[in-house]
């Protein structure tokens, strides 16, 4: 197949998952979505399965995606991590306690490979998938590979229930306990940052999309000779989310700049397919062996967590469902965080000036 046909039909697949996700309303999300479709082509011999090399992505893919998960570092911002935190605590000690029943439990019963495998992906994304695909592909482990995709695209399934049910019950509490409200209204005012600044910022003349690329890649470029100076102990694409938060800080990078390249899409298509590039090599057969151990390891990492927030809330003295949704959000990201908040207290009615306050708790802080 020549490069461009497979590239258009691979634009074509990245865009039937975005507007699936779209009349769904994300009930079938973008990456699961582009899942099915590429699995469905490859099984039925509708496309060859050397298209993804054929599309010449994964090369391409392995160097875009540091500019990616550079561009992750500046969504970490140091000055409203310290206003926020107890929901910095909450949320690192959920995400432990989920990898731990994760690996505590999964170790004994699918062992030691698949456990460990699943763990980082529950807890983290596209960037976390990314990481272990690769280095389980390198070592020809392919039935943990798989684990960790089937887990990647269906985890929304498992987080969005259970963040909606608890900020639903959360909701009402707020409706129904004006010392709630009160609470937390002084914390939401003084959230209002400002922009940032750092010896590095550059004037406002090279506010260009040219130079926004540029920097990303300069990051990058130094994060690459970093995990060189480690011996390739600390992974480059870890090493490229370090020097995104460090260059952020900073100031080089700007908050969102990704978007400001006007080149996003494209970054976020070669890298969204670059995770699915093993999937060509997945068999029926392999899918249906992993759907036990995904079962184990996804239930495993919900009790870890609403466990850990249970007792997270009651130490902290914060609702419990509050405490459970900011460490569960985990399986679900940006932007699901923004948008569920929002469906909650309209419905339930109430005041209308309770709707913005829960909804700023909830977008400042998930």
């Amino acid at each position: 197949m020549t490069p461009v046909l497979a590239l258009t039909i691979l634009l074509c697949i990245y865009a039937a998952g975005e507007l699936i996700a779209q009349k769904t309303r994300a009930v079938f999300s973008t990456v699961l979505s582009i899942a099915i479709l590429l699995l469905l082509s490859f099984w039925s011999g509708i496309l060859p399965q050397t298209i993804i090399e054929d599309a010449q992505v994964t090369g391409f893919g392995n160097i875009i995606a540091g500019l990616l998960i550079v561009s992750l570092g500046t969504t970490i911002d140091f000055p409203e991590l310290r206003r926020q935190w107890k929901v910095v605590v909450i949320s690192l000690l959920c995400v432990s306690g989920a990898v731990a029943a994760i690996i505590g439990i999964g170790i004994p019963l699918v062992g030691r490979n698949m456990a460990i495998s699943s763990a980082p992906i529950f807890a983290g994304g596209s960037a976390a998938t990314l990481i272990m695909t690769t280095a389980l592909d390198e070592k020809g482990l392919t039935a943990a590979s798989t684990l960790c995709i089937a887990l990647y695209v269906t985890q929304k399934f498992i987080g969005i229930p259970i963040a909606s049910f608890l900020l639903r019950r959360t909701a009402r509490q707020f409706r129904e306990n004006q010392a709630l409200v009160a609470e937390y209204s002084g914390p939401t005012q003084e959230c209002r940052g400002t922009k940032a600044s750092g010896p590095l910022q550059l004037p406002q003349a090279f506010a260009r999309p040219s130079v926004y690329l540029s920097k990303l890649g300069l990051v990058a470029l130094a994060a690459h000779y970093a995990s060189d100076l480690t011996g390739g102990t600390v992974h480059y694409f870890v090493m490229c989310l370090v020097m995104g938060v460090i260059f952020f800080a900073l100031g080089f990078l700007e908050k969102g700049i990704l978007a400001k390249t006007q080149a996003d899409s494209l970054i976020t298509f070669f890298v969204t397919i670059l995770i699915f590039s093993n999937l060509a090599a997945v068999t029926p057969q392999q899918v249906i062996s992993v759907f036990p151990s995904l079962v184990l390891c996804a239930t495993c990492g919900v009790a870890g967590t609403v466990l850990t927030g249970f007792i997270c809330a009651r130490l902290m003295h914060i609702p419990f469902g509050l405490a459970v949704a900011y460490g569960i959000s985990c399986t679900f990201g940006f932007p699901t965080t923004m948008l569920i908040p929002g469906r909650f207290p309209r419905p339930l009615g109430g005041p209308r000036r309770k709707k913005p306050l829960f909804s700023t708790i909830c977008y400042l802080k998930c």
